[in-house]
């Protein structure tokens, strides 16, 4: 990410408000994104006399002083052998580079991750209030297998099949809960 400017007001991003706006958001949003052992590369004043490049984990670059600006933050994935020799080459490297995207989570994973109990919780209380009642079996039996077909596919990695399927669970019971009068969310 190039860092804010403003020619206005004459301001600059320091990588380190950066990086800790990055904290910041991962904390409120915990995705498991970023953390003190993301791997990051610093860009500062690229094709000037005074450039410089450093890389690390953000823990070893969080409290280092980069200079003058423009700085560029970059958080690199996968890499490619090559690619990691040139940052060692062309870096200070301050820690031993690596592959960021080996620990990340799918947005789709954590979402079924959040979501399959939550439903599984709110269809428990629907079966609780409507377990004895037959015209409702073929709703509650439905959205039973969705929840299983949402894990199943999830473990075959069709992340958007798995998705679906949650959605269709929630619905049910959603229609439950609007044609019934109840709330089996809370």
């Amino acid at each position: 990410m190039i860092l804010e400017y403003s020619s206005i007001e004459n301001f600059f991003l320091d990588p380190k408000d950066a990086i800790s706006s990055l904290l910041v958001a991962e904390s409120e949003q915990k995705r498991n994104v970023i953390d003190e052992s993301t791997f990051l590369i610093v860009a500062s004043r690229i094709g000037s006399k005074t450039q410089s490049i450093t890389a690390g984990k953000l823990a070893s670059l969080s409290k280092m002083d980069f200079g003058k600006p423009p700085h560029t933050v970059i958080i690199p994935g996968r890499m490619h052998f090559t690619e990691t020799d040139a940052l060692k080459a062309f870096a200070r490297c301050l820690d031993e580079p690596f592959d960021n995207s080996s620990r990340i989570q799918k947005i789709s994973d954590q979402m079924i991750t959040k979501y399959v109990p939550k439903a599984r919780r709110a269809l428990d209380e629907v079966i609780k209030m409507f377990g004895d009642d037959k015209n409702m079996q073929p709703v509650i039996e439905n959205a039973r297998l969705y929840i299983d077909d949402c894990e199943k596919f999830q473990n075959e990695g069709k992340e958007e099949l798995a998705i679906l399927s949650i959605g269709y669970a929630e619905g049910l019971i959603d229609a439950l809960r609007l044609s019934k009068g109840i709330d089996p969310w809370t």
